[in-house]
């Protein structure tokens, strides 16, 4: 794709969860021969078993896109299956993924998402044992993206328009998802009590979060100019804002701040969980805040707070000698 600020834009946003580097153009391009699934179509009986996947992941109250998510890896594991194979097994399972990862160079995310697809199938439909513990791949160490309280600062001053500016205000001094965000509802809104109420959140879990003192004086501006009548964030439409709308307002705002060009709007969020920290909020409260089911998913953040860094000298101050001058060939 041409190497311009539009095409950066439009893979920050489909790729919003990952990390993107530009390689600049090659001049030569290998080109590579495309194996195509044994299968083009599956079978009845495979058609059947992914409608009663689809039925159970229904009834036990999945959401849409993991069901999504389940159909595709469940659909695409029965077109890699030979025609002639017999009863799904476990050696089975694990030649397919070997195979996907040599081939496809599959990364851990999407390994995951078909282990979890083939063990919700195996554990529901079928009566094989498989050891899963052996097939998951090692999860990376990632430290999660931060803005400077500086750089929130100068995401804020260069958004202008007054519900743009709202709903990035939201996610950062609350620490919302973005999902959150657009779920969000008026009466959700705890003016009185400085709170801010999320109903069925990551997990089908509701919390309570913060609302900050400028954060109220914002919103008063916002309800007064929009006036939502249901969701805080209407779309055009009067429904629920656009998740991609949000992002692409995230985007708009880096690059007319000049901020970290790598940041998403989780980014925010996790900005929030760290600011707190380095402030001296106990760890326990902020895990309430983000609604983390374990402590060890908010610890990541002890990893990445500058507090107490500052103070930090490298062993090299102490040594006492002067830089030589640099000596040109």
């Amino acid at each position: 794709m041409p190497y311009t600020k539009v095409s950066y834009v439009s893979l920050q946003n489909l790729l919003q969860n990952y990390q993107i580097w530009i390689e600049k153009e090659k001049h030569i391009i290998e080109t590579q021969t495309i194996s195509l699934p044994i299968k083009l179509t599956c079978t009845e009986e495979e058609k059947l078993a992914i409608l009663k996947l689809i039925e159970k992941l229904t009834i036990k109250c999945y959401s849409p896109n993991t069901i999504r998510t389940y159909k595709s890896c469940l659909e695409y594991f029965f077109m890699q299956r030979d025609k002639s194979a017999g009863e799904l097994n476990a050696e089975e399972i694990r030649i397919f993924l070997l195979k996907q990862i040599k081939e496809k160079k599959w990364s851990e995310a999407t390994q995951n998402s078909h282990l979890n697809s083939l063990k919700f199938y195996v554990e529901h439909f079928t009566k094989i044992e498989v050891n899963w513990k052996d097939l998951r791949p090692k999860e990376p160490k990632k430290l999660p993206g931060v803005l400077s309280e500086d750089e929130v600062k100068r995401l804020f001053n260069a958004v202008e328009n007054c519900k743009h500016r709202t709903l990035l205000m939201l996610i950062y001094s609350a620490g919302l998802r973005l999902n959150e965000l657009i779920k969000l509802r008026v009466d959700d809104i705890k003016i009185d009590r400085k709170e801010i109420f999320i109903y069925s959140g990551k997990g089908k879990k509701d919390r309570i979060t913060i609302l900050a003192d400028k954060m109220i004086i914002q919103l008063k501006t916002y309800l007064k100019e929009f006036k939502p009548s249901y969701w805080l964030i209407e779309g055009a439409d009067g429904g629920c804002y656009s998740a991609r709308s949000v992002q692409a307002i995230l985007r708009k705002g880096v690059a007319d701040s000049g901020v970290n060009p790598m940041a998403t709007v989780h980014t925010l969020r996790h900005s929030f969980a760290t600011h707190l920290l380095e402030r001296g909020t106990d760890i326990r409260y902020i895990q309430d805040l983000l609604g983390h089911s374990s402590i060890k998913t908010t610890e990541i953040y002890t990893h990445i707070t500058q507090k107490g860094g500052r103070t930090i000298q490298s062993p090299l101050a102490q040594l006492d000698f002067a830089p030589k001058e640099i000596i040109r060939n």
